[in-house]
């Protein structure tokens, strides 16, 4: 990513980010050697590009119109997503108001346009910044689908909706709407963040109207000693509701929307904030001021059996796109376990490397319904990652 910034004006503000990603190795030329470009489509686009002006006509107002993160809270619902290779913008139209008490964001995105095919993002996002040591935030978002359903764009989905695709309902329309709040702060030497989201909606096809009624909770608390090392031990609990009957009309399956769902389930992106109950223990060292250890450990179950697992990198896709379809004669809720080992290290202030190793340890579910998802393998898993950052 190449990233200018220019100051046109006192108020005005252009942002232009240039982006090449591509996969080495997957695009060898037609005399065998390496390729310069990747087969999987644009290699060089504009992740970012937009015009900010502050202080609109004199009122603690700022408008953003263009190409933008748009990245609230812990990012599980709304999020930028770095950690992948093209990362996560939205074409929008930001108004954001500052003030002492509170920051209050409003927005509209275009997901995708089509003739009467949009998918339109709108979200209002408040915080509150009033009470010392603290910040709350209230959010209400808003999905609008008229994407008329095929597989490949439906954007709200699970395994109800999969299967009315599959056997050629149309979808009509999906409207989802996500209410939220979320507590951030700390004490001395104790920091703590909860949030909880509920959302209602419909998605409607030719026959029926399907009700929607998700709900989702996160809670995550951490404990720092400063000496003979800066040691954070924390604890997190997330919940996300599932769907316990595909053959009803009521889809109460949680959707997290735009998240950056990496790191925030383990970091091996087995797991979405969808149909889940998982427990996490942690513990970081800050050994110097350039060397921190992170270890954590992760436990996954089901939310509801009938429903599936969704993983964290197909979190909005159903039946083959999730780690295993759902199914109404699962027995088991338990996923698994995972621990995740990191290592990072500041080789000046420009460079920083993480090496990172994690382990996940196959549970009941996992071993019963292997055969769900084609090529799926009941076997436990290891991963690695080695990440170079610079920045200047």
């Amino acid at each position: 990513r190449l990233t200018a910034n220019a100051k046109a004006t006192d108020d005005t503000t252009v942002k232009i980010t240039l982006q090449d990603t591509r996969t080495w190795g997957t695009s060898p030329n037609a005399a065998g050697g390496p390729g310069l470009t990747d087969a999987t489509g644009n290699t060089l686009d504009l992740h970012e590009s937009y015009v900010n002006i502050d202080k609109l006509v004199g009122a603690p107002v700022s408008l953003r119109v263009g190409r933008q993160e748009l990245a609230y809270g812990d990012q599980r619902l709304i999020g930028s997503f770095g950690w992948s290779n093209n990362g996560r913008s939205f074409d929008a139209l930001k108004f954001a108001v500052t003030s002492e008490p509170a920051n209050v964001d409003l927005f509209t995105a275009k997901i995708s346009e089509a003739a009467g095919k949009d998918q339109d993002f709108y979200g209002l996002y408040a915080t509150i910044k009033a009470i010392p040591s603290n910040t709350v935030d209230f959010y209400i978002l808003s999905l609008r689908d008229n994407s008329k359903g095929t597989a490949a764009t439906a954007m709200v989905s699970n395994n109800t909706t999969a299967a009315t695709i599959a056997t050629g309902g149309i979808i009509k329309q999906q409207n989802l709407n996500t209410y939220g709040l979320r507590l951030n702060g700390g004490l001395t030497g104790i920091d703590y963040t909860v949030e909880g989201a509920i959302q209602t909606g419909q998605i409607e096809n030719a026959t029926t109207k399907y009700k929607m009624n998700g709900r989702a909770f996160a809670a995550k608390a951490g404990y720092t000693l400063t000496a003979p090392v800066k040691i954070r031990v924390g604890a997190e609990y997330d919940y996300a509701s599932g769907d316990k009957d595909a053959a009803d009309n009521k889809l109460t399956t949680f959707f997290n929307l735009f998240p950056t769902n990496h790191d925030k389930l383990g970091y091996m992106d087995y797991q979405a904030w969808r149909n889940v109950k998982a427990f996490n223990l942690n513990v970081k060292a800050d050994v110097t001021s350039d060397l921190s250890l992170y270890a954590g450990y992760w436990n996954f179950k089901l939310a509801n059996k009938a429903d599936a697992w969704y993983g964290a990198a197909t979190w909005n896709t159903t039946a083959t796109g999730t780690l295993r379809a759902a199914s109404s004669t699962n027995t088991a809720s338990d996923i698994g376990s995972e621990i995740d080992l990191v290592v990072s290290y500041k080789y000046n202030p420009a460079v920083t490397v993480d090496l990172g190793y994690s382990t996940f340890k196959a549970g009941k579910y996992v071993k019963n319904n292997v055969a769900a998802v084609a090529g799926s393998d009941k076997a436990d898993s290891t991963w690695a990652f080695l990440q170079l950052t610079a920045k200047f």
